[in-house]
């Protein structure tokens, strides 16, 4: 989930909310708080699910082993019980996702192809 994207909406909404409010649509800008409001409380709960190790592990892309360690030492906090530990979603750590070059600049492309085909 892009959890940035989703901020942005909201931003949107209100500041729709407030052009809607300078017009005299005050229901209308009413309703669109009300969205913005309902989604970040969305969000909030999302983010702060607490995860088993397991759930942690596959959304974080770190091992359970590694996520188990860091809760038991403090360096990630632990929102569980002993012998139960529990990890809220925004206090993962995230791995950089391996990313291709993007292939729309056409110099790019070219090194990059030359280098898959050996050139």
């Amino acid at each position: 989930m892009n959890v940035e994207r989703l901020e942005a909406l909201t931003d949107e909404w209100r500041k729709e909310a407030d052009l809607l409010r300078r017009r005299g649509q005050e229901s209308q800008a009413l309703m669109a708080e009300s969205y913005a409001g309902d989604l970040e409380l969305r969000l909030r709960e999302w983010l702060t699910q607490p995860l088993t190790l397991a759930e942690a592990s596959a959304e974080s892309g770190y091992s359970y082993d590694h996520l188990q360690h860091a809760a038991s030492g403090g360096s990630i906090p632990n929102v569980g019980g002993e012998g139960a530990p529990r990890i809220r979603r925004c206090d993962l750590p995230r791995k950089a996702p391996k990313t291709e070059p993007c292939l729309a600049d056409g110099d790019l492309a070219d090194r990059v192809l030359a280098r898959r085909l050996g050139a």
